[in-house]
């Protein structure tokens, strides 16, 4: 045990201070007015949804834990939403670090936490004097005013990482697990099934599984029980109140880029340089399955939009941000676990756009913390 502690003292250290930082900054957007997120809303929905029988959501996850938080700690809800938050957080954390403990193993403990804190706070390229904000018209793989987002990603994460090895070891106990992860990942956002179904499709045909008995199993299953729920959820959601889903190519995004392409390329900055200098990459399954996720999701968010009051929330970027988070994680661990082998032009060329996103994740993040708005943060020379 003591040795186990030993080896694995920065690990614990950081997952500690991951859990405080969370807390305070979950606390800061429930009880101030100072630090804008949609945290206080969705603490108002807890109290709606448990007493309010005519009320619904259709991705009540991060509510339900956190009331049943805090009716197990007997404490207000509030509190239990920011255990609830932190939590998920944390537990998002700790996926991504055994996930790089089995794909980078060429690395000592301390360098595989500094590499998952890398995935946890890199953020998007920045060009100061053409459009400073970061967050805004880009997106980040990293986003720190939603819970509900934070909510989903373990599961979209854990989604991936089963479904695939499942298909490709023939495991059918993975399978199963990673259908009930992906299954409960509705429950917390709906953004991740509706680009992961189509997009499991497409990875299918390009890798020719798609006729193995395990896939047809598999994805039927998925299929049915997710369509089913979304169905269910789409005719609850959705009606004149709350708006429709309509189209309308490039309306939302547009209101908060300058110049989508760009936008693109600097939010996707590192992963696009990392598979343009090193092609072969996308014959990890990781990664290949992660870029056509960011594909169907652009497609989504550059094509449809919902109309009515959120109309310009952009709610059909969520599944952007979740694919740009799968895709940064495979892309930073592929990276590290090839590392030794990269020619070393590549290998500069790549650390110089790494190391850049991760200075500019890192002070966007102290300046959420800070109280800054997240959406209106600037880089400044």
């Amino acid at each position: 045990m003591k040795i186990w502690l030993k080896n694995n003292l920065l690990f614990l250290s950081t997952t500690i201070l991951l859990f405080l930082i969370i807390s305070f900054l979950v606390y800061q957007q429930i009880f101030t007015n100072h630090y804008a997120s949609d945290t206080s809303q969705h603490v108002d929905i807890i109290y709606k949804l448990f007493y309010d029988t005519n009320y619904y959501i259709s991705h009540p996850l991060w509510h339900l834990s956190s009331f049943y938080i805090a009716k197990l700690l007997s404490i207000p809800i509030e509190y239990g939403a920011i255990i609830s938050s932190a939590l998920y957080v944390v537990f998002w954390y700790i996926l991504i670090f055994l996930f790089i403990t089995n794909y980078v193993i060429n690395f000592t403990n301390n360098i595989q936490v500094m590499i998952a804190m890398i995935t946890i706070l890199i953020g998007p390229l920045s060009i100061p004097y053409y459009h400073p904000i970061i967050f805004v018209g880009q997106g980040s793989p990293n986003i720190w005013h939603n819970v509900t987002l934070w909510t989903v990603r373990p599961f979209a994460f854990l989604s991936v990482w089963f479904i695939l090895d499942g298909l490709h070891k023939h495991k059918k106990q993975l399978l199963i697990y990673g259908i009930i992860f992906t299954i409960i990942s509705i429950f917390a956002k709906p953004s991740f099934i509706i680009m992961f179904l189509p997009s499991l499709l497409i990875y299918a045909i390009a890798t020719k599984i798609y006729k193995d008995r395990y896939f047809m199993i598999s994805f039927l299953t998925i299929s049915l029980l997710s369509i089913a729920i979304l169905l269910y959820q789409y005719t609850h959601t959705f009606n004149q109140k709350e708006g429709q889903i309509i189209i309308d190519f490039l309306g939302v995004w547009s209101l908060s880029s300058p110049n989508i392409p760009i936008s693109i390329a600097l939010a996707l900055a590192f992963p696009l340089s990392f598979t343009l200098l090193k092609s072969d990459i996308l014959n990890d399954k990781y990664i290949l399955i992660s870029w056509i996720m960011t594909f169907i999701s652009i497609i989504y968010y550059a094509t449809f939009a919902q109309s009515g009051k959120f109309y310009s929330h952009g709610n059909f970027g969520w599944s952007y941000m979740i694919a740009m988070n799968l895709l940064y994680v495979f892309t930073i661990t592929k990276f590290f676990a090839i590392y030794s082998n990269l020619h070393i032009l590549k290998k500069y060329i790549l650390l110089l756009i790494l190391i850049s996103q991760i200075i500019i994740g890192i002070y966007y993040f102290i300046h959420i913390l800070m109280g800054q708005n997240p959406i209106y943060i600037k880089i400044l020379l």
